[in-house]
Formats: structure tokens, C-alpha cells, sequence
């Protein structure tokens, strides 16, 4: 045997032994662009998808059950009265090491997590839009203000021990610190704005490039702390946004995965590739949303309602897209969510006429039309069967689709009365839908009910499942008799998967929160 063949034999072993076989890259279509890689303002799908595989927090969510598991704290000590949370954190996890980014320890310590943190509670929107993760931290509110320079509630005990202090037992605590990621200092120091683009974390996959509209790359972390994982070479995700485009390179295979059917193919394409065809019940519900605070929604529950009862949701999605979600027949939680079953709004065009008589507009006289907004990558059929139930009963609607990289942030603008927006659960726990869209005016509709505020608060804060469930249903059903959203639809997850692809974990809180570091390919 020659010294080349005996080299080479030598290096197979190698990674034999040690299970670091080459895997390849996982290509991941995406519809469009994430509107920015920053970890403390990330809102959407979009944005999650990337930064869960490159960022962590103190816990996660499991792959296939969605329960909250330790991530970057290695276990967690709670009080009696359930206020204060000692954080034990894992020794020995590296902070990503890239151009352009020196550190004086590149260990990830308590002192990561403190900055971190802290830099949630803002209330400059450029800076922060998730200060509602911390704001239950004794003195977060006052830190928040500008009256602190830091926050009571949060004390680092040693390098590896944190310990959090509530103001009041909040059951979501934990959940929202799946969230809540830990970013080194020196990263945001080197690189400023350009930390939006450029990610860096402790995850399981190292940023490596991005060329908008066209692909972004992530590669393994060859110093990732959870010993084998992960086990591919890269996560490749491919901006492709349109449907036809997906299946042909799902169909060529230059795709791992197909997340998005062609409407009108779902049904053939279930069919021919029965053993790929993958579907659950999710937690995302599709809704158009009203402007609560702006006419001719605003004080017109009459006009709200009548919206609401024109629109046949079963046809909709039932027939129009052969099934791909269920019908939101119910109200604003999907169904496999403690607290759901709430009376919804029926189809009844003769009840909508009704409604739009007693809300000033009989037969949509007097009514100017109203634009509805729609993101670039949602479906046209719902939307163009939207218009024309509405146009039933007298209502004029002017479809109007924009382009996902604006869309988002305009909505939340006055001129923006009408629009397409959906809600993706991590968890089957009702706060995650009506605390992050209902409560206190925060989401798009500008939505502030001061009885289900209190209700939400009060929620948050019972320990007992069955009663705070209780709480959520009266706070659901409050919500549905204000119809401040149409429901349109409860997800599916439904995906084609490459065979031979393994460990591609998937639970209701969808694809886009699967840990890709478990991911095998042929």
C-alpha cells in the first residue's frame, strides 16, 4: 500500500472515530429577506429563522415537543415565591470568533448576559423592541425611564450565576428569555449598525455571508459547546419568492426542503411525493387586522363586525387553497391553544348588510374605499376572495400588495387602516398570541381594551394552569365581541422534505424554529 493510500485511510478514521464526517450545506429556501439580522429587534418569522441557528438565551425551546429546555444556562433555581430566578450558566461556550472583532475573554459569562439584557430595556425602537421580555424585573421600569442607572431585579452573583428578581410571579418568564439572546459587547463595539448584518453569538452556526436577495450563508461552529452537534457544514438559505420557482429547485435538487406549494398544486403535489409530504397542526393564526385607532374603524364595532361576517373563511381555505390552513371559524387563538374555544363570526352576508346599515353605511353607502395591504409573498387568492365577499355586501376594497422589505413597518402607520398580518406561537400557551397582540396597544391594530389589559396582567401572574386559562378564554372572549382582527386561518406545517434528510425537528411552533444543528443528510 502506498503512503498516499495509507494517508488516506488514516484521515477516514480519523473522522470515523470522532463522527466529524463531512455533511455538506442544507439549503433552506426562503420567500424573502429577513429586514435585518438585529437580535434585539427581531419581530418577525423572517428574522427568527437566521438568528435562532446563530444566537441563544439562558433557555430554549425543544426541537419536537416546544417545551422550555436550558439553552446557555445550564439549569435554573426558582424561590418559593416564585420571584427571584438563580441562573446557573454553562462553562466553557465561546463567543463566535470573526473578522473584525477582538475580545478581552471570548468565554460567554454572566456579565454578557447582564449587558445583554439590559440592552432589551429601551425605549428607542432602533435600539430595542422587545423590552416587555424584562420589563417584569424589579426595577426594570425605573432603568427603562432613564430614573436608574441599572436594574434592581438583576445581580450577577459570579461568573457563571445570575441571579433575576420579578417584581410579580410571571408563569411566561422563562418563554421569554428563549428570546432574549446573549450578544458580546465587543461585537456591537466593532461593528455597530453593522451587528444587523453581520450576527454574531455563541450559536450553533457562525455568520458568513449575505447577498441580499439572492442567498445567506451560515457556516458550522467548529467551537460550538454542545459536544457533535452541529453536524452539518452549513445552513445555505435561498431567497426564492415565488412558489414555481421553490418546486423546481426543490424538483432539480437544489433545494433540501420545500416550505411554499404553488396554489392550485397542493393536493397533486401530496400526491406525488407521498413519502416526502410532511403535516401538523401549528401554532400560527393568518388575521386581517382593523386600525382600532383610526376611522372608519375606530368606534365602529357595527362596521367591524359586518367585515367579519361577510368573509367565508371555509371557501376560503377549505377550496380556494385546497386545505393549506384551517378555517379561523373560531376566534383569535389557534385551536390546540388552552382557552380557544370562543364563539366566532359566522359567515352571514345578510347579517354583515345588517351590521353595515346600523354602522352609518347601508348597503356601503357613504363608505369610501379601503385599501387593504398585503405583504409581496402572501397569496393573492384569499386576499382577491377577500375583496370580492366584501364587494357582496356593498364594500369596495383596493388591493394593494408591497414589498416585504417596507411592509412591516408601514403597516404600523396611520394611512395604513386595513392589512394582512399573521402570529406565530412558540408555545400552545395563550399569552403567546394576546400578550404580544392585544395587551396595552402594542401590536399594529393599536388595539388597548383596559379590561382585557387587567385580565392579560392577571394572567401572567396566576401559577395555577387551569385557573389562568380560565382567565385567557374571558380575555379572548372580550376580545372577539371588540373584533379589532378578521381571523382567516389556523396553520398547517406542511413541507416536503429530501430523503434521507434526518432529524429535521419539527414542532407546532413551525419550521422556522427547527434546530438545524441536529440535521443529518444523506
Amino acid at each position: 500500500m502506498n503512503l498516499r493510500r495509507r494517508l488516506l485511510l488514516a484521515l477516514v478514521g480519523a473522522l470515523l472515530a470522532t463522527g466529524a464526517v463531512a455533511q455538506g450545506t442544507f439549503n433552506y429556501p426562503i420567500s424573502a429577506d429577513p429586514e435585518h439580522l438585529d437580535p434585539w429587534r427581531s419581530t418577525t418569522v423572517a428574522t427568527r429563522r437566521v438568528l435562532v441557528n446563530v444566537y441563544e438565551g439562558l433557555t430554549t425551546l425543544d426541537g419536537l415537543t416546544a417545551e422550555v429546555v436550558p439553552g446557555l444556562a445550564s439549569s435554573w433555581d426558582i424561590s418559593e415565591d416564585g420571584l427571584t430566578y438563580t441562573f446557573h450558566l454553562r462553562q466553557g461556550v465561546l463567543f463566535h470568533d470573526v473578522p473584525g472583532v477582538t475580545y478581552e475573554d471570548r468565554e460567554m459569562k454572566a456579565e454578557d448576559v447582564e449587558w445583554s439584557f439590559l440592552r432589551y430595556l429601551s425605549e428607542d425602537t432602533s435600539v430595542s423592541q422587545h423590552p416587555e421580555y424584562l420589563i417584569g424585573l424589579q426595577g426594570a421600569e425605573e432603568y427603562l425611564a432613564g430614573e436608574a442607572d441599572g436594574v434592581s431585579g438583576m445581580r450577577v452573583v459570579d461568573d457563571y450565576t445570575i441571579e433575576l428578581t420579578l417584581k410579580a410571579p410571571n408563569h411566561r418568564f422563562l418563554m421569554d428569555l428563549i428570546n432574549a439572546y446573549v450578544v458580546p459587547r465587543e461585537a456591537l463595539e466593532a461593528l455597530g449598525p453593522d451587528l444587523s448584518n453581520r450576527p454574531v453569538g455563541t450559536g450553533p452556526f457562525v455568520f458568513d455571508h449575505w447577498n441580499r436577495d439572492d442567498e445567506l450563508v451560515l457556516r458550522a461552529n467548529p467551537e460550538y459547546w454542545e459536544e457533535g452537534y452541529p453536524i452539518i457544514d452549513g445552513v445555505r438559505f435561498v431567497n426564492v419568492p415565488e412558489a414555481t420557482t421553490e418546486l423546481l429547485m426543490y424538483r432539480e435538487g437544489d433545494l433540501d426542503i420545500l416550505l411554499n406549494f404553488p396554489t392550485g398544486q397542493l393536493n397533486s403535489l401530496k400526491a406525488e411525493f407521498a413519502d416526502q409530504y410532511h403535516e401538523q397542526p401549528g401554532l400560527n393564526v393568518r388575521y386581517w387586522g382593523f386600525k382600532m385607532d383610526e376611522p372608519p374603524f375606530a368606534d365602529n364595532l357595527a362596521l367591524r363586525q359586518a367585515f367579519n361576517h361577510a368573509i367565508d373563511r371555509e371557501l376560503i381555505w377549505d377550496v380556494l387553497m385546497e386545505g393549506a390552513r384551517v378555517p379561523a371559524t373560531l376566534g383569535v387563538l389557534p385551536p390546540d391553544i388552552p382557552g380557544s374555544d370562543v364563539e366566532g363570526y359566522a359567515y352571514d352576508p345578510e347579517r354583515a348588510k345588517e351590521l353595515l346599515a346600523e354602522a352609518g353605511y347601508p348597503n356601503g353607502e357613504g363608505l369610501e374605499p379601503i385599501t387593504l395591504y398585503y405583504f409581496a409573498t402572501a397569496d393573492d387568492a384569499p386576499n382577491v376572495a377577500f375583496q370580492d365577499m366584501l364587494a357582496q355586501v356593498g364594500v369596495q376594497i383596493v388591493l394593494q400588495k408591497e414589498d416585504t422589505s417596507t411592509y412591516w413597518t408601514h403597516i404600523g402607520e396611520p394611512d395604513v387602516k386595513l392589512f394582512l398580518s399573521g402570529w406565530s406561537a412558540d408555545l400552545a400557551d395563550a399569552s403567546e398570541v394576546l400578550d404580544f397582540l392585544f395587551a396595552h396597544g402594542r401590536d399594529d391594530t393599536h388595539y388597548d381594551n383596559p379590561e382585557v389589559n387587567a385580565l392579560l396582567d392577571q394572567a401572567r401572574a396566576t401559577a395555577d394552569p387551569d385557573e389562568r386559562n380560565a382567565i385567557y378564554r374571558q380575555a379572548h372572549e372580550l376580545i372577539m365581541a371588540d373584533a379589532p382582527w378578521i381571523p382567516s386561518g389556523y396553520s398547517k406545517i406542511s413541507y416536503l422534505l429530501r430523503p434521507g434528510v434526518e432529524d429535521f425537528q419539527v414542532s407546532a411552533a413551525g419550521t422556522y424554529r427547527t434546530p438545524l444543528k441536529y440535521v443529518r443528510l444523506p
